[in-house]
């Protein structure tokens, strides 16, 4: 008669049952498990990937394949320095390349642009921005924002921010006033004397007290750059005075209008 089993004997048979059962399958059974697991790597390293590339906007509209260059402030002094340029380049970027447009925004009152720059044309051109002062007396002193635009064929943009900086003239009058004892009037003034004084509140404005020995007050506008002194018209009961001259190191030479006749004096 065999041995009875006992109730711990079949628990320890069931255990290593269980444990044995996962060595019991058979190879299409593993096959499977395995590709199961690999498939489900693969599921998640896709959507890692997947996620990393969403982090990228691809979004807006495509850059200009272009940039300009030689872009600065521009700098105009009153009485000095009346024009001024920008020498631009508009070069490649990259291999995509179309037209390009130059454009300016406003330019300041007093100030012009020369119109015959080259303002289109296929990368890699030049060109040249001439800015110019056309006042007599200098355009405003201050500093202008400006913005020069490029625009593709396409539509697309690109802003480029400068200044135009305009200063006021320099005060130069420093070796024209002042005494005058040798003057000489050729219509009928003969020899005399003049006194020449700076303008309190205008920059090289000048003041002669004894204009032409006629006794009258009479200003003149002067500048440094070309050295001119400008009688502008002036009228004094029926004599009218205006005209124009050198001026450079306490000496004059001017040529004036007294309404009648064209006269010529010097003061030195």
């Amino acid at each position: 008669m065999g041995k009875r089993s006992s109730k711990y004997d079949v628990k320890r048979y069931d255990i290593i049952n269980y444990i044995a059962s996962p060595f019991k399958l058979n190879s299409t059974s593993l096959f499977m498990r395995k590709a199961t697991l690999i498939a489900a790597f693969a599921l998640t390293a896709l959507a890692a990937c997947k996620k990393t590339t969403n982090t990228t906007n691809l979004l807006g509209s495509p850059q200009p394949a272009f940039l300009v260059n030689g872009i600065s402030d521009i700098n105009l002094q009153n009485d000095l320095s009346t024009t001024s340029s920008l020498y631009l380049t508009v070069a490649y970027a990259d291999s995509a390349q179309e037209n390009v447009t130059l454009s300016l925004s406003a330019l300041p009152t007093g100030i012009a642009m020369d119109t015959t720059w080259i303002n289109t044309g296929i990368p890699t051109f030049n060109t040249q921005l001439m800015i110019y002062d056309t006042t007599a007396a200098g355009a405003t002193p201050g500093t202008y924002p400006m913005v020069l635009t490029a625009t593709s064929s396409n539509g697309s943009k690109k802003n480029y921010n400068f200044n135009i900086k305009v200063k006021a003239a320099p005060p130069c009058t420093t070796n024209i006033v002042g005494k005058y004892y040798d003057c000489y009037n050729n219509c009928g003034g003969g020899y005399y004397a003049d006194s020449v004084y700076a303008d309190l509140n205008v920059t090289n404005k000048v003041w002669f007290t004894n204009f032409a020995n006629s006794g009258h007050l009479v200003y003149g506008t002067y500048s440094c750059h070309t050295d001119q002194m400008t009688i502008p018209a002036q009228t004094f009961g029926a004599v009218t005075y205006s005209g124009s001259g050198t001026a450079y190191s306490h000496y004059m030479s001017l040529s004036i209008n007294n309404g009648s006749s064209t006269c010529s004096f010097t003061i030195q």
